[in-house]
């Protein structure tokens, strides 16, 4: 973790846990997707913390941050986020974030408009109707999705560290361990609450491009290969710059769902362009 802090503020008992590089440097707060938790970003943090005070927050029910108590619902981390960043006094900053993640800031965004200075969305949760996932070895619908991802979750958090390790480097062997590590301790540390929760966790088709409209900020939204598990498709994409023309589309060929992790080189690339127009050097 380098020279990183780890904070947290708490609000009615409800305790919220962050990492942050810290310096007298433009803040960037980046959040995580669904099972993740703050240090899933080590490999990205670490190409950024020269130039910017990265801070990572763990959502409710991930990493060391309190339970959920079934509440994980998108307005629900819009006010966690909301109060972290004015509990740390960096109002109008850059936010960005993954699946999970990149709905909090989408929405965030929309809520607190003159509070955002820029927005990264990394494959975020936009549906068009009727469509499905592909898993590779078959697909599932939309709805479904929260149930099988889950159910991996699962298997990661109650098996051995070791064997967690030894599967995940079999399905992600590409992947360093900078990445690695931190994916299968966040799976050890993700609350049962939030797994018994996301199943349930309904997809609502047509707010995401209500949340766009609402946006003011440049907003750079990354997409991967829909036949590798990305989630956002050609149409989806397309529906999110018809809503806001200040949408930047970059798609990374070959990458999946998790497109940093997949497409590193593209992804830092064109992350670190995006910043600097936003924070000129």
């Amino acid at each position: 973790m380098n020279n990183w802090s780890d904070g947290s503020i708490t609000d009615n008992g409800f305790k919220l846990h962050y990492y942050r590089t810290g310096g007298d440097k433009p803040p960037l707060v980046i959040n995580h997707g669904a099972g993740d938790d703050g240090l899933c970003w080590t490999c990205v943090t670490k190409e950024l913390e020269t130039d910017y005070d990265v801070i990572l927050p763990d959502a409710r029910g991930h990493g060391k941050s309190s339970s959920g108590r079934g509440d994980y619902s998108t307005q629900t981390r819009v006010k966690d986020l909301a109060k972290l960043i004015h509990s740390l006094g960096i109002d109008h900053t850059v936010i960005g974030g993954h699946s999970m993640g990149a709905d909090t800031c989408l929405h965030y965004a929309a809520t607190f408009p003159d509070q955002v200075r820029g927005v990264f969305l990394e494959d975020p949760p936009i549906i068009m109707p009727g469509e499905t996932f592909d898993l590779g070895q078959g697909t599932i619908k939309a709805e479904n999705a929260g149930r099988w991802m889950a159910g991996m979750m699962l298997v990661f958090k109650l098996a051995p560290k070791f064997i967690g390790i030894r599967l995940a480097r079999k399905m992600f062997p590409t992947y360093p361990d900078d990445e690695i590590i931190p994916w299968v301790n966040s799976k050890r540390r993700v609350s049962s609450n939030f797994l018994n929760a996301l199943p349930g966790m309904a997809l609502d088709h047509g707010q995401p491009f209500d949340a766009f409209k609402k946006v003011e900020a440049p907003i750079l939204l990354f997409t991967g290969d829909r036949e590798k598990m990305a989630i956002v498709s050609q149409a989806a994409a397309q529906e999110a710059v018809n809503a806001n023309p200040k949408v930047e589309v970059v798609h990374l060929a070959g990458a999946s769902h998790d497109i940093r992790r997949t497409r590193f080189d593209g992804y830092i690339s064109n992350l670190r362009d995006f910043l600097s127009k936003i924070y000129p050097p």
